[in-house]
């Protein structure tokens, strides 16, 4: 099911001149396909437009409930389909995919990394081998104790494919709020 998004600009591009001027542009509207790519729409082509408020309460305490929220609904339909359920990598979490995620909010973009930031260079790096790795983001926070990041990443097939193969053993999840572009970003990480 694809959600409709209005995101004023002037909430993501506040530009400050020196001559104290803020500027924006109109409204725009967007969409999320079931690949988590954000594509704009003719807001006059949609019958309601949802504002995407911006979230104010503990913000930490959300994400981390996202993270668990995600390893209990991704080990639950592994369990239910037959695969052993992941282990939590606490070590995994805190060398790759929390400092991953933080490059990928500073960066605004999600990807996989290039060169000495490739996820091989990054794992190497820290002595840990045979990763696997998905990255997004959303502007959904979970809803009614579903895992939006779960739902995303099961309707992408390459990174279902990660999460559901029976050969890794251990995850690692980040999930942090970016609150200039209201989204969340996602890092996934499993191993052998």
């Amino acid at each position: 099911m694809k959600k409709l998004i209005a995101i004023p600009l002037f909430f993501i591009n506040l530009i400050f001149y020196a001559q104290e001027t803020l500027t924006w542009s109109e409204r725009r509207c967007y969409t999320i396909d079931t690949y988590g790519n954000e594509k704009v729409i003719d807001c006059d082509d949609v019958s309601w437009v949802e504002p995407t408020p911006a979230f104010t309460g503990n913000i930490d305490s959300l994400c981390w409930e996202m993270e668990k929220r995600f390893v209990e609904t991704l080990n639950d339909w592994r369990r239910n389909h037959g695969v052993h359920e992941l282990e939590y990598d606490y070590d995994m979490q805190s060398l790759i995919t929390v400092p991953w995620n933080e490059k990928q909010v500073q960066m605004g973009e999600i990807g996989h990394g290039e060169g000495s930031n490739s996820l091989k260079n990054r794992s190497n790096s820290v002595g840990i081998g045979s990763v696997g790795e998905c990255c997004a983001y959303n502007y959904t926070s979970d809803v009614g104790g579903i895992s939006q990041f779960f739902n995303q990443y099961k309707n992408s097939p390459p990174h279902w494919k990660i999460l559901t193969d029976g050969r890794y053993k251990y995850i690692s999840v980040s999930v942090m709020y970016d609150q200039e572009t209201n989204r969340y970003y996602s890092v996934v990480n499993v191993r052998y």
